[in-house]
Order: C-alpha cells, then sequence, then structure tokens
C-alpha cells in the first residue's frame, strides 16, 4: 500500500472519530448488565471486546509518543509505503476482511477480568490516538519503527502500527456491537 502520509493520517483520524461515534451512540447508553452481556458463552461481551482494546492501547500508545518523541520532526510531504509485513497484519485485522485470531492470554480479557470505567478509558485512549495521529502529521511514518507486543525483535513501520491498531479497533468495535443483536 502506497499513500500521501497526510491522506493516510486523515484517513485514519477519520475513521477513529467514527469509532468514537460509534461507541457513544451504541455502547455508552447500555445498562452495566446489557454491557456485560456476553451472546453466547464463546464470544466476549461488549465490555470485553473493549477492554481487549484498552489492553492494546495501554502497550501501544506510550510507546508510539516515545518513539515519535525520539525521533523529532519531519517533512510532511512524503509517500508513505507500507512494509510487506506490515501491510499484511494490518489488512488481517480489518474488520470482515481479515483472519479470527485468538487474542494472546494478557490481551485477553475473558481471561484476565475487566477493570473499572472500560468505556470512559477506551474513549479517553481513542483521543489519545488522534492526538498521535496528529503529531504523526509531523513524523516520518515509513522511518519510526514501533516493535510488536507478541516479540520486540519485530518491528513496524509507524504508519503500518496506526494502521493496524486502528483496524483492530474497528474489528472489536463492530464486534462489540454485534454482540448486543445477539
Amino acid at each position: 500500500m502506497k499513500s500521501p502520509a497526510q491522506e493516510l493520517i486523515s484517513d485514519l483520524s477519520d475513521e477513529t472519530r467514527e469509532i468514537i461515534t460509534l461507541v457513544k451512540k451504541h455502547l455508552s447508553p447500555l445498562s452495566h448488565e446489557e454491557f456485560l452481556l456476553r451472546p453466547d458463552e464463546k464470544s466476549w461481551s461488549p465490555a470485553e471486546c473493549l477492554e481487549h482494546l484498552n489492553f492494546y492501547a495501554a502497550h501501544y500508545y506510550p510507546v508510539i509518543q516515545r518513539k515519535m518523541n525520539e525521533a523529532g520532526p519531519f517533512k510532511s510531504d512524503y509517500q508513505f509505503k507500507s512494509g510487506f509485513a506490515g501491510n499484511f497484519f494490518a489488512n488481517s485485522l480489518k474488520p470482515g476482511k481479515g483472519m479470527k485470531l485468538a487474542a494472546p492470554n494478557d490481551k485477553n480479557p475473558a481471561k484476565i477480568g475487566l477493570e473499572p470505567k472500560v468505556i470512559e478509558r477506551f474513549l479517553k485512549n481513542q483521543n489519545t490516538m488522534l492526538d498521535l495521529l496528529k503529531t504523526a502529521r509531523k513524523r516520518d511514518l515509513n522511518g519510526i519503527k514501533i516493535p510488536l507486543s507478541i516479540s520486540t525483535m519485530i518491528k513496524f513501520k509507524l504508519g503500518d502500527t496506526f494502521r493496524f491498531l486502528i483496524y483492530h479497533n474497528q474489528r472489536h468495535v463492530l464486534q462489540a456491537v454485534k454482540a448486543l443483536r445477539n
């Protein structure tokens, strides 16, 4: 995937704002009981879907901020060119297109449990993502590398990291909304 960097950031910012809107519209009004209700024994509740994303935000967002701070400013008029593995991974997390992956135990709320204020933390994390994307407008999406949570030996370009995190957010927010219908 190749795209003007500023266009990619604008698209990802729009997608993040859509995620915020979906959560506020469909999940914020739920009662505590509805929010915790699983559609079946093998599926996550809406709360578990968002908590899973909160775990990833807690890992990745500070790393992204630190790496962008270390890198400093960069020109804004350039092309982002996705890496092969980063592009594959990001596309595999797109809602409805990717493969189903089992959550690692340390990111599985069904095994770990839920912290208080799941929605509030999730929405705060999405606003943090918008801030990170704003900072990224003046950073090198190709040159800054972010280590994966599953192995610090594997690193993706910052642009691919943003893509997979936001696609992952979309995927699980849609899963949370779908859980309400079941």
